[in-house]
């Protein structure tokens, strides 16, 4: 089931500049990562030819292409409108030039047609017909459905009606189907389907320096500092409806006179010259050249940026208490053993004084996070390659270097089919006693808690 964006122009596999980032807040190319699946899914061993055969259909289209809201969305982010009069090009286009509405339900009703179809082969039973046809599973026992969604509030977005929703096309698969995200709201996933996360696309300039490094970090370049460079405003056009707090607080460390904090906050109210002023900082690059990464929640409590931060070997200091629900992969990345997690409220308390208590961090603490930053950075990066199409191992590059997130993205969906167990917020199997290294995937809360190296600092 491969589709063509029916409206969208632009390159999906790069991200825009920071002036774009900083006009639109946000690129579409962090929702991308079924691309990236398509290349180590046609090389799986488990992969079967015959779909009456197949546990688990996995479907490896990019839905973001086709989402009507989404190609909304995406016009925006290459095209951002400065002021209140200009939206009117944005309502033209989507009229006039693409008409969009139409098109969008002619696209919706075709998702629908191709689902129809395909569940109807899937569920077919051959046997009856050719007595000497094998089958790997029990005659009746009903093949899964595992979707690679984008953000769930642009899958399912509340300002479209039904007819132009994706979550409608695939309303007749929806209770043998399991889908994955990269991020829910609040409350928990809106759709019943969402069984886990995955991790957002790498930003494309972090991919590329790996990529040209073998994969690996070049630990020396690196400043004893903390970056950030991001909004103030994060959440008033998202699922919070308000300011985050903690993003807030940021802007204490920014502009500081101390030594060792390289913090950018931008807001919708700043005049030309400051947004000139941090259209000069880059993204990419200040990641690289920083010791640790803050990496505050968005609109929901996880952020791109926590991915970004690991692949660029920035140590994320989280400031979330629940963003452990979102962290894709649980079961086989030890989060808590690679990040400084930060109750919000202790760093709303004394930003300053957090700050400066990670800079203070022995050099040995920093050295084993960084190991064990570089021994998680290839199970949640998806673009390890130059382009989707292309295998990872090429000539000259070592095969260890080669993402494992499609293999365990696999691995999760076919065991949930193995087990029954499709609740989000669940730990996959129950813990072993005996043996100290498992890892069960639970999750954790940091409201109220107080890591020890805070508690040295006296801050909680």
């Amino acid at each position: 089931m491969l589709w063509t964006p029916f409206n969208v122009k632009g390159k999906f596999f790069e991200d825009r500049k920071d002036s774009a980032i900083l006009g639109a807040k946000t690129t579409t190319s962090q929702f991308m990562y079924p691309m990236w699946l398509r290349a180590p899914m046609r090389a799986d061993p488990r992969r079967t030819a015959k779909p009456t055969d197949a546990d688990l259909m996995v479907m490896t289209d990019s839905f973001v292409d086709v989402s009507p809201f989404t190609a909304k969305f995406v016009y925006h982010t290459l095209n951002p409108e400065k002021d209140a009069a200009s939206w009117a090009k944005l309502g033209q286009w989507w009229d006039a030039e693409v008409q969009g509405e139409q098109s969008g339900r002619l696209v919706v009703a075709e998702a629908r047609r191709r689902l129809a179809t395909l569940k109807a082969l899937v569920d077919t039973d051959n046997t009856a017909a050719d007595p000497s046809v094998s089958r790997r599973k029990p005659a009746g026992t009903k093949t899964k459905w595992a979707y690679l969604l984008p953000s769930e509030w642009m899958f399912s977005h509340d300002a479209l009606s039904p007819d132009l929703k994706l979550s409608s096309a695939l309303a007749d698969v929806a209770e043998d189907s399991m889908t994955a995200v990269t991020d829910f709201d609040d409350g928990g996933p809106s759709l019943a389907a969402i069984v886990t996360t995955v991790p957002f696309t790498v930003h494309s300039a972090i991919a590329a320096r790996l990529l040209a490094s073998g994969g690996a970090v070049d630990y020396g370049a690196k400043k004893m500092q903390t970056f950030f460079k991001g909004t103030g405003d994060r959440g008033v056009e998202g699922a919070l409806k308000q300011l985050v707090s903690v993003r807030q607080s940021l802007r204490q460390l920014s502009g500081s006179k101390k030594h060792g904090h390289a913090v950018f906050v931008s807001s919708d109210g700043m005049s030309k010259e400051e947004v000139r002023r941090l259209e000069g900082v880059e993204y990419a690059a200040g990641m690289a050249e920083s010791t640790y990464c803050w990496v505050p929640r968005g609109d929901n409590p996880t952020s791109r940026r926590m991915f970004d931060a690991l692949a660029a070997g920035c140590i994320p200091v989280v400031v979330s208490d629940d963003i452990a629900r979102y962290l894709p992969f649980r079961w086989a990345i030890e989060w808590r053993s690679m990040i400084l997690q930060v109750p919000e409220a202790v760093f709303n308390s004394d930003p300053e004084g957090v700050a400066d208590a990670v800079l203070a961090l022995p050099h040995k603490v920093v050295a084993s996070l960084r190991a064990r930053m570089d021994g998680a950075r290839t199970s949640i990066l998806w673009n390890d390659r130059p382009e989707p199409r292309e295998a990872c191992a090429t000539e000259g590059r070592d095969s260890e270097a080669c993402s494992k997130a499609p293999q365990l993205y696999l691995d999760e969906m076919l065991y949930r089919v193995k087990t029954g167990n499709f609740a989000v917020d669940q730990p996959l199997c129950k813990p072993r006693a005996s043996d100290p290294r498992f890892n069960h995937g639970a999750v954790w809360n940091a409201e109220k808690s107080c890591p020890p190296w805070l508690k040295m600092s006296k801050l909680c």
